[in-house]
């Protein structure tokens, strides 16, 4: 290290020693061993995200006996209940939601082929959703989940309710045709803008539970079916990017098995396995943040964004009525797996699930809407405590298409894992926003050093800790934390256990909404 170097790294040290005046000589000598030094460069910018922060929003809410479709429908109130919409409408707002996963089968609009239901009640639905990510700038990420259509599922399947919703289209014109013209009707006929990117099938892995499925135990060509349906939208004139391959449960990247480049816009792919160092039934998070950068470089290589298009964990439980999916170590591993994410090159962040009647698969709603005693709508909607505050806290203060700043974290170790990470963001309109996840059971002594930000910024800072959890009333006001200087400014601060904490120039107290679209 040259002499600059070391003169920079002897201003922090002496910082951090400013920051722990106060206390005695041994506990400071402790804490300048112990502590946490996370640096942000202003003016290094190390690339753009080409999306944000949201959470699946499904709109199929007509279920059929012993069909299997795990949590992706139930939970929404009914098209015509304005009031009820408004308080779902009211939380998505304050979780600042800006890119959805927004969910369909081709049950909701083509029970029969070439027979289109515009106006059935899942419709109506959808339209409920989409009416609010149009006027908010937030960006859609349509899916079809599966098709549930007997009359293009195999026909050994057709009369078998489960069977049929994992079956691939038996013809893949008609099912190309049919969602097409769900997306020229979307974008064309009622104006939705927001639809950004449609992925045309749900976890098309090879395996007996999937839901792209031949007779026989086969899959069908996830490659045969993105180019039927990008054939379908150019005849049409439809710009919509296709993403793909959405699976699970994030995969190594295997190039021989990318055989669809050419008819997508991005790459997606799920995970919900992930943990803080790996157990019995996870891998750790160093393994996750491995693939996803594997995956983040082949599509960046190709000029396309990667996605985040499901994420979650079920290493704490996830059946039936589980809580494990909204326990408070699931929220604060959903935390770290965005910031690491981040840092790893993803581009678009999407939580299952924003709505859920949670007693299919787990805790995973973001919303209490459904009273799994009764089996009916609850008439008020409260957040679900643990995802709604932590996850939405990181939601909540980002905009999409934000620049990545260079940041770096030295210290919060303990042995050979690391405990403390760190993302920095700016926003389109030039707003910061640094999130720090300490996954360790202790807290620590951090310092915190900006260079490279606009001088007389004032700095905000949120945070959610242990003492927070299972709270569905928590508030969240800003608490001032420093004024910027010219150069660099540096704050010192402790992060408490399993925390996450964000530092930012938004101003926005807890009645206020999220920050959502910025620039357009």
């Amino acid at each position: 290290m040259g002499r600059t170097g070391l003169a920079a790294r002897a201003a922090f040290v002496a910082a951090l020693a400013v920051g722990m005046m106060g206390r005695g000589a041994s506990e400071a000598a402790q804490d300048s061993a112990n502590g946490v030094a996370v640096r942000v460069d202003g003016a290094s910018v190390v690339r753009r995200m080409q999306g944000g922060m949201g959470a699946s929003w499904h709109a199929i809410e007509n279920p059929e006996p012993h069909t299997d479709r795990g949590s992706a429908w139930g939970g929404n109130p009914v098209p015509d209940d304005d009031a009820a919409w408004e308080q779902v409408y009211r939380h998505a707002s304050w979780l600042g939601f800006d890119w959805l996963r927004v969910e369909v089968e081709q049950r909701m609009y083509e029970p029969e082929r070439g027979r289109f239901t515009w106006d059935s009640h899942d419709m109506r639905v959808l339209y409920r959703i989409l009416d609010w990510c149009q006027s908010h700038g937030a960006d859609v990420f349509l899916t079809q989940m599966w098709c549930n259509v007997a009359w293009n599922a195999h026909p050994e399947w057709r009369d078998d309710p489960v069977k049929r919703v994992h079956s691939a289209p038996a013809s893949m014109e008609d099912f190309a045709e049919g969602l097409a013209a769900l997306v020229e009707h979307l974008v064309e006929a009622k104006g939705y803008t927001c639809i950004k990117w449609l992925c045309i099938v749900n976890e098309p892995m090879p395996a007996d539970w999937a839901w792209w499925r031949k007779p026989g135990g086969e899959n069908e060509s996830l490659a045969a079916g993105l180019a039927a349906v990008r054939k379908a939208l150019d005849r049409r004139a439809l710009a919509v990017a296709l993403s793909a391959p959405d699976w699970t449960d994030l995969p190594p990247l295997n190039p021989a098995q990318i055989d669809f480049d050419p008819f997508i816009g991005a790459y997606d792919v799920h995970t919900y396995h992930a943990n803080f160092d790996g157990a019995k039934d996870g891998y750790p998070m160093t393994e996750a943040e491995r693939r996803l950068r594997g995956w983040a470089d082949w599509a960046h290589a190709r000029g396309k964004p990667l996605f985040l298009s499901e994420m979650g964990t079920m290493v704490f439980g996830w059946q039936n009525s589980h809580p494990g999916p909204a326990a408070w170590p699931a929220a604060i591993k959903d935390a770290e797996m965005v910031v690491r994410g981040i840092g790893a090159g993803v581009d678009a962040f999407n939580r299952w699930s924003f709505v859920n009647r949670g007693d299919l698969d787990g805790h995973w709603q973001m919303i209490e809407t459904w009273d799994r005693e009764a089996k009916r709508m609850r008439t008020a909607f409260a957040p679900c405590p643990n995802s709604y505050f932590v996850y939405g806290l990181l939601s909540r203060f980002t905009a999409k298409r934000s620049d990545i700043l260079k940041c770096s974290v030295e210290g919060g170790r303990e042995g050979e894992h690391a405990r403390v990470f760190a993302a920095a963001l700016r926003s389109p309109k030039g707003e910061l926003t640094l999130a720090i996840v300490n996954d360790a059971g202790r807290e620590w002594n951090a310092t915190i050093e900006f260079s490279g930000i606009r001088e007389g910024a004032k700095i905000y800072r949120g945070q959610v800790c242990e003492a927070d959890r299972d709270k569905p009333d928590l508030r969240m006001e800003p608490r001032a934390m420093l004024v910027t200087e010219a150069g660099k400014s540096v704050l010192s601060d402790r992060l408490p256990a399993m925390s996450l904490t964000i530092y930012t120039t938004y101003n926005r107290g807890h009645d206020a909404p999220g920050v959502m679209a910025e620039g357009e």
